[in-house]
């Protein structure tokens, strides 16, 4: 498993306009991204090349421009990215980061009804008591 948790928002971003393309080079990257950010070639190259060490990204080298692909999924990107912040948070807190997210997010109306699905199927096997059995675990 790859370690998600340690790629940088800015990484994030050339990630995002990667996984979204299927594949980049990296004048598509700084073309995106310079219209976005005040960011210069050479800084997006930068993390082009930190990304490829990262094993995030790999070059297709036997082209030129060379072709970057993602190693890694976006949806397995944001599962272990989420799943290792909660693993940090209590029990007990779970839930507040949960509506926290949802309040101060765009979603949906299907998704909403997805989460909706999927939180009425969590309370069936909901066993979460109380902060101080949190703590005795």
């Amino acid at each position: 498993m790859k370690e998600i948790e340690s790629m940088s928002r800015s990484e994030w971003q050339v990630m995002r306009i990667i996984w979204t393309l299927g594949q980049a080079t990296s004048k598509q990257v700084i073309d995106f991204l310079e219209k976005k950010t005040d960011w210069k070639a050479a800084t997006i190259k930068t993390l082009i090349g930190r990304l490829q060490k990262k094993n995030f990204l790999q070059a297709d080298e036997t082209k030129r421009p060379y072709i970057y692909q993602p190693l890694v999924s976006e949806d397995e990107a944001i599962h272990d990215n989420v799943n290792d912040l909660f693993d940090n948070l209590c029990c007990m807190r779970k839930g507040y980061a949960i509506k926290d997210l949802i309040n101060n997010s765009e979603i949906s109306k299907s998704d909403i009804a997805e989460i909706i699905e999927a939180l009425n199927e969590k309370k069936k096997s909901a066993n979460c008591k109380n902060k101080l059995a949190t703590l005795e675990k």
